[in-house]
């Protein structure tokens, strides 16, 4: 370590910024990692991961950025106390020299939201493995106190070197956090990666691919940082994780995804002998007109979709059918996407004569599918085929549900 600035009587302690900092990246990545998971609809361990990620890219992009402007511009840090014991036969600049693990301040107040103020004397925690006083570390600038702060100023002419031992205790909660936060993101990071593994191997090479671009470009900017001066490459680093977090909910879409050109989607009867009916060709004569969108076919596209609905309007469903749908054949008008839901004033909620009017004018521009959320299945996805249903649609398995 770099020789640094001795400690004396009246020297001041800090913790500075860097739990508030946190605190608040986490906030914002949390609430951005809400927007996302709402914008693709995850759920389950997908859903996990991304809040876990944006937790942790936002407390420790955030971190940086403080770190950063701090080294940039020397902003002062909130005084928390101040040394006031210290040796009896040293001195430096006429004032008693520090020793760790003997001297300490009279209290540390705990700013800005570090701990609850500490009203009894807090210790010198750390000092240098070389150099001693009275057999004791000698303490200087950066030397943490038991509460986690830290000495914030020292002697202007009188430097002390060697690297820094710890020989009491220290509540350090920023740097828990901060350790913390790396580890959520690791996780976060192994369990995309485990999910884009059961994806296939398409997937996982793609986010194999994007991570190192990631790391690689993250370490560009930390060479770039390096080469300007001191705290570029904290600031440049964090300003980089901030802006990648805050484009999340725009990357996403803004809306689910929209289903494959062929996929599978689930529809459940309440009668054995609707099977056949059914499996023969949808015929839309038999097609309730009352129903959201008026006669319409409606399937899920997760099989717990309409049992969920049918759930709801107590209904006991007998059985299942998967057909496979070709989305290449329909035109969809996609309500999930929010923009498209407010232009044609779709909200949600129960069925009413502007839902069913929704189907009418949908048909009459040409719209054959309409995909809309599940109100009684979260996150799910239901399709409400207007017209072409046997095009559009083809059967292939027949499931009894039990009950």
């Amino acid at each position: 370590m770099d020789a640094l600035a001795a400690a004396r009587l009246g020297d001041e302690i800090a913790h500075g910024f860097g739990v508030a900092a946190m605190v608040a990246g986490a906030v914002a990545g949390a609430l951005i990692g809400a927007a996302i998971i709402a914008a693709t609809a995850a759920t389950g361990g997908v859903a996990a991961v991304i809040l876990a990620g944006s937790i942790a890219a936002g407390g420790l992009s955030m971190f940086q950025i403080v770190k950063g402007l701090s080294t940039l511009f020397n902003l002062p840090e909130p005084t928390t106390g101040v040394l006031v014991e210290g040796s009896f036969n040293v001195y430096i600049n006429r004032r008693q020299a520090m020793r760790a693990g003997q001297d300490s301040s009279s209290s540390c107040n705990g700013l800005p939201f570090n701990h609850p103020p500490w009203p009894f004397p807090v210790l010198i925690a750390e000092g240098s493995a070389k150099v001693t006083i009275n057999g004791k570390p000698a303490a200087r600038l950066q030397s943490k106190m038991v509460c986690g702060a830290h000495i914030k100023s020292g002697s202007q002419n009188t430097l002390i070197g060697g690297p820094s031992v710890q020989v009491v205790f220290v509540f350090d909660l920023e740097g828990w956090m901060h350790t913390g936060l790396e580890l959520l993101g690791l996780g976060a990071l192994i369990g995309a990666g485990v999910l884009a593994a059961f994806a296939g191997l398409a997937a996982f090479a793609g986010f194999a691919a994007l991570t190192a671009a990631g790391f690689l470009g993250m370490a560009l900017l930390g060479d770039l940082g390096d080469r300007l001066g001191p705290g570029y490459r904290d600031l440049l680093q964090g300003a980089a994780g901030m802006l990648l977090l805050g484009l999340g909910p725009k990357m996403a879409g803004g809306k689910r995804p929209p289903p494959p050109a062929e996929a599978s989607v689930y529809h459940v009867t309440d009668s054995p002998k609707k099977i056949d009916g059914v499996l023969s060709g949808i015929d839309p004569k038999y097609l309730n007109p009352n129903s959201r969108f008026g006669a319409a076919f409606y399937v899920g596209e997760s099989p717990s979709t309409p049992l969920a609905e049918m759930a709801h309007h107590g209904v006991k469903p007998t059985h299942g059918i998967r057909f496979k749908v070709d989305a290449s054949k329909a035109k969809v008008l996609d309500l999930t996407d929010p923009a498209i839901a407010k232009e044609w004033g779709y909200n949600g909620g129960p069925i009413t004569s502007k839902t069913q009017q929704i189907g009418m004018d949908a048909k009459d521009q040409g719209y054959n599918v309409i995909r809309f959320g599940s109100e009684r299945d979260p996150g799910g996805v239901n399709q409400a085929v207007l017209d072409n249903f046997n095009e559009i649609l083809t059967p292939q398995i027949v499931t009894p549900v039990e009950p």
